[in-house]
Order: C-alpha cells, then structure tokens, then sequence
C-alpha cells in the first residue's frame, strides 16, 4: 500500500509526468477505492465518491476543517463568493436565480448562435490548413458561449477572454502565498478592469432590461435577493464559465476524434450522435480530474469511516473507469448503456453548465467531421508525446496540433494499366 500512497502522490504533485494515468486508476479502484494519505483521503470509487457528495457532513468550504481560504486579493475574495465555492442554503438560493438562463427553452434560443459561433472560428482555422486546438478553438469557444447565455455581443469576445484567464489562475493558483506581491498587484489591477466592466454592464441591464440573466440578477439585486458582491461574483462566474472545464474538454474530444477510426464518418452519417462522442469523451477524458470536500462530521464511504476535520480529495477521473459502474472502462464507446458519469459532479454542486458543454462540443465535433470529407485531418502527437497539464485539477490538453489540408484528388487512371 506504501507504494501505492507514493505513486499516487507524486501523481498529484506532478500530473505531467504520467504517461499512463489510468494505469494508476485501475490499481486504485481495485486495491484502494478510499486510500488514506493523513489529512486528505483519496476516493476513487464511483459509489463511494457519490456517497461523499451527496452527505450533508461535507462542505466546499476549505476553512470548515480550520484550513486557510485561497487568498486575500481582490480576485481570490470574489472567487470565494461564486456558486462553486457556496454551500447549503445560500447555494441552493444562488443557484435558483440562475436556472432559468439554463432551461430547455432558453437553450434552445442560444443553441443557434453557438453553432454558428463554433462554424465562425473554425472556417479560418480549418483554411489555413493547420491550427492549435486548444489556443485556436478551446479557448475562445467557452467565452464565446458565456456570451450567447449573458446577450453579450460578438465583439466583446477578446476583451472577456483576457479577463476570464484572470478568474481561471485565481482557482488554480495558490494566492495566500505572498511572497509575490507584485504579481498579486498585477492581478488585482487587471480585475478591476474586470470589476468596472462587469459594474457597467448590470447598470446598463438594470437601466434597460431584457430576457437574459443578468438583466434578472439585477432584478434580484433591487429586491434585497442578492448583494452588490455576490450580482459581482455571479457575472464574474458566468463570464468566465467554461474557460478550464470545457476548453480541456473540447480538447480531449477532438483528441478523441482524430485516434478513433471511423468516428469522423459516423459523425457524418449520423450528426445527431455527436453529444453522445463529446460526453464519452468527457467520461473517458475526464477534463476535471478532481474535486475536494471538508468533512464536517465522519463520514462511512465504502468500509472506512473518514473522521471529521479531514479532506475528501474526489479522483472523478478514476470514478469515471470504475468497473463496477461501467463496463469495459477504457473503451471508447458512445453508446454505452451507463450514461451518467461524474465529468461534470453530481448533485448540489453538478454543472449548470453541462447542456452548453455537450451543445458547444457537438457542433465542433460535426464541423471537424464535415471537414474531414475535403480535408486530412491529423495531429502529430501521439499518445506518448501529447503535453498534458501540469495542473492537477485540469486534465485537459497544453496545446493539441491538427494538421488539416485540403485532399488532393487522385488524377485519373492511377492504378491502372
């Protein structure tokens, strides 16, 4: 077991280094679902990370078990007050105001501009004959379709994907660490800019209102249902939504696409399948590796009793390949039985975003595959040279090449005598 706890460590110290994590997975699964490393517990186990996340005795909350909030800039403090990071009734109340922006028929009324959105940045890419996934596409993709959900226009785009990187190394980083001062100065000075512009915006909504979600939150704002900070935290959260989450997981897709034979022409044959490949390739790809609950009160996950005032580190990316919940683990395969997988949590805290994901991913996977009819698409990676994240949390990509020009056509007579 010592070996394991070591493997396992420098897995999390060190992500990049793993050529093979599901390697460590299946030995974890198989010996160890609930490996105790001391103050942090690793749950591994489908079943066992669903008991931890829908037991009241957990909190999202870090400083719940008397450990340090994650810093004291103004950026961190507002990331501390979004959704994610909210537990009990003041999430159940913050989340409410934001579920009608996600209901079928709203998605519905956006589905068309992320389409055409997703079509608009990939014609470019796809004419210059080669461009980087994840740069190129993965990128400004998520901001984009935070846009469409807020009514945001198209040219705003550039200026919230600078400020959305701001909020995206504010949950990764480690900002109580102030032997940085003039980097957390720097950081600070870009999100007022952030701040000011995102004040801006829900004073014009709230002057002019619409049918979007800001416009509601601000409404909520003027009945005392939520403060200046929290409406601040809320826009800051739905800007930058997406920008880790569904950039490594468009990248683990197209990843998927380009290794999987036959994949591009059923696509073609069938477009109607493609969420069903992009949410495989989330299972398998497992863009979020992990997530992390304080315990509150002792907690029996699988045969262990973890006692309260540790930490429960949620190895979603393991669960997603655990033989007992889906059969045949490390196999692509998008019409598998076993559909709900952990990609995206589960309960209180699962994704609101999850529909936008599955919404975005599809219709690049349908432009790829189109483009697959004029064009050989291919990468020059392989699986033991891809740049995987050195961030824990994230699995995604650090870049994915595609090469992809135009097919030349086979003159005639070639073959024959």
């Amino acid at each position: 077991m010592e070996s394991l706890r070591h493997e396992l460590t420098r897995f999390i110290q060190q992500p990049a280094a793993f050529s093979d994590p599901p390697a460590l997975y299946r030995r974890l699964l198989a010996e160890a679902p609930v490996l105790d490393l001391g103050r942090v517990h690793v749950v591994s186990g489908f079943a066992e990370i669903i008991t931890v996340l829908t037991h009241p005795g957990t909190s999202v909350d870090a400083s719940a078990v008397g450990l340090p909030r994650g810093g004291s800039t103004a950026l961190a403090r507002i990331v501390g007050r979004m959704l994610p990071m909210r537990d009990g009734a003041d999430h159940t109340r913050l989340k409410r105001l934001a579920t009608t922006a996600f209901s079928a028929r709203r998605l519905e009324q956006i589905r068309g501009r992320i389409e055409s959105t997703a079509d608009r940045l990939l014609r470019p890419l796809l004419a210059a004959g080669s461009f980087d996934v994840v740069a190129d596409l993965a990128v400004p993709l998520p901001v984009a379709v935070s846009c469409a959900v807020l009514d945001i226009p198209d040219s705003e785009q550039e200026r919230v994907t600078g400020w959305a990187g701001l909020v995206g190394r504010a949950l990764l980083d480690d900002f109580g660490d102030r032997a940085d001062d003039r980097r957390s100065a720097e950081l600070d000075a870009g999100f007022e800019q952030f701040r000011d512009y995102v004040e801006k915006l829900c004073a014009a909504r709230a002057a002019d209102p619409g049918d979007d979600l800001i416009s509601r939150l601000t409404v909520a704002r003027a009945e005392g249902r939520l403060d200046d900070e929290d409406l601040l935290a809320f826009v800051v959260m739905l800007l930058a939504n997406g920008l880790e989450t569904l950039t490594s997981g468009l990248a683990v897709a197209v990843w998927q696409l380009l290794r999987t034979p036959g994949l591009a022409e059923r696509l073609r044959a069938e477009p109607g399948c493609a969420e069903a490949v992009f949410d495989e390739a989330q299972r398998l790809g497992s863009p979020v590796r992990a997530s992390a609950r304080a315990l509150t009160a002792d907690v029996a996950v699988g045969g262990t009793v973890i006692p309260a005032g540790r930490v429960a580190l949620l190895l979603y990316a393991a669960a997603n390949r655990d033989p007992r919940r889906f059969a045949d683990p490390d196999r692509f395969d998008p019409d598998r039985a076993e559909l709900r997988h952990l990609a995206f949590g589960h309960g209180p805290h699962h994704c609101l975003g999850a529909p936008l994901s599955l919404m975005a991913g599809a219709a690049v996977l349908r432009g790829l595959a189109a483009a697959g009819e004029s064009r050989e698409l291919s990468t020059p990676l392989t699986g033991a040279t891809v740049p995987w994240s050195t961030q824990f949390v994230f699995g995604g990509m650090r870049e994915l090449p595609v090469r992809c020009p135009a097919r030349t056509a086979e003159p005639v007579g070639v073959g024959r005598s």
